[in-house]
């Protein structure tokens, strides 16, 4: 059943939606964007045993951060979601993430600028970016499970 009780003026359902979307988007662009830059692709110039094995290391970095850091996250997001009270739909979305999740936002995006502005070559960029593509794609899988959910369910799970 759809969720239609509203909360600051949009769903719940449409909040995590939007969470949901913001971090696979996001994902999606970095890990691919990595790839490129540590791959060369769609060239396909660095598949040897070196580029691979250290590519996994990325991405195993990335998933351990995606479970250590982002999933605490992602859970903090979700439970705020339930207690917004903003009727205007920007406003809202911004208190959904709240200030330590934007704060870890902008420093991740900092960090990217920095690394670009410093010069870093494409290659050290490529793991940066398949780690934290890895962890986003990772942790979104928690927005898209809870927006599955309907509120009654969840109400229900909360009370026991």
């Amino acid at each position: 059943m759809e969720s239609t009780e509203t909360t600051g003026g949009l769903t719940r359902r449409q909040h995590l939606w939007i969470a949901a979307s913001i971090w696979t988007l996001v994902g999606v662009g970095l890990f691919t964007m990595g790839l490129v830059f540590w791959f060369h692709l769609p060239y396909l110039g660095f598949l040897d045993t070196k580029h691979l094995g250290w590519g996994a290391v990325a991405l195993s970095i990335g998933l351990l951060k995606g479970k250590v850091i982002l999933d605490r996250t992602a859970n903090r997001v979700i439970d705020r979601v339930d207690t917004l009270q903003e009727s205007n739909p920007i406003k809202s979305v911004f208190q959904m993430f709240g200030a330590k999740t934007i704060a870890l936002i902008l420093a991740m995006m900092g960090i990217g600028v920095g690394l670009r502005l410093a010069g870093v070559s494409f290659e050290i960029r490529g793991l940066i970016y398949i780690a934290v593509g890895a962890a986003l794609l990772w942790s979104c899988r928690r927005y898209w499970m809870a927006s599955a959910q309907d509120s009654a369910t969840i109400s229900a799970v909360k009370e026991s």
